[in-house]
């Protein structure tokens, strides 16, 4: 079943036409209505087709866009200077598919590469501490000025810090990863410099901005949720990582071009090899019983900040360890 939903060279060559003239025209469209309120309607669809180009890139670095892994590698490098993250990034998302829900891999990687402590640990903290922790995990903090620290900055250089302390733990080399990170970078500067040439950079970098924000919470949403798969070496397992630990969020149908498969989540974590244009076939060929999250679901998790026993809870759920 799963290499019938495996990639194909037509199917890439007729996603990646058709996201390409979408977003061409968009941006066109949003250069001409600049000075206009039109911009109120043509920044958000740049910025949705931004979280496309993202996904798309995502594909791309897992090796599921298309049959062939130097072409993935090219388009992740291109669609990865429009969404300011270099190829790169799968060095620790490869780990984060072995690790998702295992609190004791021998990675030692995070089980939840967005929540990062468990009550216990929320309680032994000092009063600084939980006031920090307040702030920084506050949703109006968390999903607006993290998103932009950590693709307008973590992202131009991390890998490089990551390599120097990890040395062989990285699966790359230093000079890959650093042609890697200043392909980018240069990428990205040009792309902001024609946009400010253009007098659109206002309205890109609000584009960026808002598809940023999109990626935080779907990423965030996808493993963040009650009831929590959160267990221990002996217990876990790939399937279950994907059945059990990620969601299926109920993205509005005129909304799914956008996510380009990346709701069905579960599906992705049981294989990563199946692009995001056939995701939804795959999910439809069979019957998962998994966790399904409504666009209120996603909203209400956004406060989920700590684990404990079984469940994910925010802070209302711990004040009385203040």
């Amino acid at each position: 079943m799963v290499m019938e939903f495996r990639a194909t060279y037509f199917s890439a060559f007729i996603d990646t036409s058709l996201h390409v003239i979408y977003s061409a025209s968009a941006i066109a469209l949003m250069h001409y209505f600049r000075n206009t309120y039109v911009s109120i309607v043509t920044v958000p669809v740049v910025g949705l087709l931004l979280t496309r180009s993202f996904i798309i890139f995502h594909d791309c670095c897992h090796d599921s866009y298309t049959p062939n892994k130097n072409i993935n590698y090219v388009l992740s490098t291109i669609y990865g200077i429009t969404v300011f993250t270099s190829p790169n990034w799968i060095l620790d998302h490869h780990i984060h598919h072995l690790t998702s829900g295992n609190m004791e891999n021998k990675y030692n990687f995070k089980f939840n590469e967005l929540v990062y402590y468990t009550k216990s640990q929320y309680c032994d903290f000092t009063p600084t501490s939980k006031l920090i922790f307040h702030v920084f995990h506050a949703p109006i903090i968390f999903f607006s000025v993290v998103p932009i620290l950590y693709f307008g900055i973590i992202q131009r250089f991390i890998y490089i810090v990551k390599k120097l302390k990890y040395r062989n733990k990285i699966n790359a080399s230093l000079f890959t990863i650093t042609c890697n990170h200043i392909i980018n970078n240069i990428g990205a500067y040009c792309i902001l410099q024609s946009a400010y040439n253009h007098e659109i950079l206002i309205h890109l970098l609000t584009a960026y901005f808002i598809s940023f924000v999109i990626g935080f919470i779907l990423f965030f949403n996808q493993h963040t949720f009650n009831p929590a798969y959160v267990v221990r070496e002996c217990e876990w397992t790939q399937p279950n990582s994907g059945l059990l630990g990620s969601s299926f969020i109920q993205v509005p149908y005129y909304l799914k071009y956008f996510t380009a498969g990346i709701e069905y989540h579960h599906i992705h974590h049981m294989n990563s090899k199946i692009p995001g244009y056939n995701i939804q076939k795959c999910h439809e060929s069979g019957s998962f019983d998994v966790i399904q999250l409504s666009m209120y679901d996603c909203f209400t998790n956004m406060w989920l900040v700590l684990y404990d026993a079984g469940k994910y809870i925010s802070i209302d759920d711990i004040k009385k360890c203040n």
